[in-house]
């Protein structure tokens, strides 16, 4: 076989390989969007899903006291599920495991509260000296912007990428 010959014959075996290979990619991209997809259901769908609203008792906008007790009752639940489920606890165990979750939420409270004090007054000392040098223009945009973000829900999405308004 002559080196033209070989050369000529090398493409044909190339081809293959390329869609091998733009196959695998498409394959691969598919596969991060259902990883995507399933971690968004399975874990940040929690963020603004069931346990939005477990925040401290006298948090405004999370609901009734009967309404947190039933949010919290309903997340030991389905925690103590889990747990039993994937770590094979004995009846006993469940037992002890739904008795000392309720235990606990005095002590997670008081937690939740200080992290909220101290967070806001972190967030207000830093709005503070974002106001002091922003022009007057700017500080009633600022204003708007900090509205939208004390909304319930998801923070809002960027200009750029809200949809048209009808």
């Amino acid at each position: 076989m002559s080196d033209t010959t070989a050369a000529a014959a090398a493409p044909s075996k190339r081809a293959p390989s390329r869609l091998l290979v733009v196959l695998m990619l498409v394959a691969l991209f598919g596969a991060g969007m259902v990883a995507g997809v399933t971690l968004d259901r399975l874990v940040l769908h929690h963020r603004h899903g069931p346990f939005a609203g477990m925040g401290p008792s006298g948090a405004p906008g999370r609901g009734s006291p009967e309404e947190r007790a039933a949010r919290r009752a309903d997340m030991h639940r389905r925690l103590a599920d889990r747990m039993s489920r994937e770590l094979g606890l004995s009846p006993e165990q469940r037992q002890q495991l739904d008795a000392m979750l309720p235990r606990h939420e005095a002590a997670f409270d008081s937690l939740r509260a200080e992290m909220d004090v101290r967070l806001r007054t972190l967030l207000d000392s830093t709005g503070a000296e974002v106001e002091r040098i922003l022009t007057p223009d700017q500080k009633t945009k600022w204003e708007a912007v900090r509205r939208r973000f004390r909304e319930p829900g998801p923070p809002p999405l960027p200009e750029s990428r809200r949809p048209p308004v009808p």
